[in-house]
């Protein structure tokens, strides 16, 4: 039996259920974008599906992807001969493989996440070709040391930065993603940019569904601007319903927030 398969129930569901969602996506006639990658690292999940429909269709994630793409990381290559850009919580992201506008440039790309994710997609992905150079780190957002692990993996505090935490800051406890948002200030040039979705505290606080149940706090849209900048960034805070492309995206509830570290 090929590894990756024996290891299918070590993978955290979340990350496979993202992948999902991205090759579900990648069928339709007129998708927000193509991943070619994703079927194979969501594996089947007919068995999830046959137990749980509230599971299987959910555009919040899709819209939060082509808005980070379309108008934050295009421009960002475009503007940058050379540049980090690193992903937090990384899970199942293809860009490495699939966002073209990596190719032009010298963009390094560091993925960071659990061992065991790595292992998994790197067994996945073993004949594909990155479109840029690539680092996996494996460690725990929940340790400071990861940091050093990013370090020691030759990332430079000397080069622009942008700092993907797409799907990542309410699932952690708010003191850990504090130290983490401030930490990664700390390390970073001032032309260094970040991205993070929030939500609104109420959906830490009532089940709205299997989406929310997981989430651990949130801030309203006022206290936005003010977290990031005690935190030494920049921000503007907008809700995913601006961008949502007519798809259903949380009623106000989910925040893009975008910006660049404070000089």
């Amino acid at each position: 039996m090929n590894e990756s398969k024996e290891n299918e129930t070590s993978i955290p569901f979340t990350a496979r259920l993202m992948a999902y969602y991205r090759a579900q996506e990648s069928k339709k006639d007129n998708p927000l974008f193509k991943d070619p990658f994703a079927e194979k690292l969501a594996g089947d999940l007919t068995s999830y599906f046959e137990n749980d429909q509230s599971f299987a269709v959910n555009d919040y994630p899709l819209i939060r992807s082509y808005y980070i793409d379309k108008y934050l990381l295009t421009p960002w290559c475009k503007k940058h001969d050379k540049s980090q850009i690193a992903i937090l919580g990384s899970g199942f992201d293809t860009r490495a493989y699939r966002f073209s506008p990596l190719k032009s440039g010298n963009h390094f790309i560091y993925e960071i996440d659990f061992q065991e994710i790595h292992h998994y997609k790197e067994d996945i992905l073993t004949n594909e070709k990155a479109l840029c150079q690539l680092k996996r780190i494996p460690t725990d957002l929940s340790n400071t040391n990861w940091i050093s692990h990013l370090i020691n993996e030759g990332f430079s505090s000397k080069v622009p930065t942008f700092w993907i935490l797409e799907g990542l800051t309410y699932y952690i406890e708010r003191e850990i993603i504090i130290s983490l948002i401030n930490n990664i200030a700390k390390i970073s040039i001032n032309k260094s940019e970040i991205f993070a979705d929030t939500c609104d505290p109420v959906c830490a606080e009532v089940d709205f569904g299997p989406y929310f149940r997981h989430f651990k706090w949130g801030l309203i849209k006022e206290e936005v601007v003010p977290f990031f900048n005690q935190l030494g960034w920049e921000v503007s805070c907008i809700n995913a319903d601006d961008y949502d492309q007519g798809r259903f995206v949380g009623n106000g509830l989910m925040m893009f927030n975008y910006g660049k570290k404070k000089e």
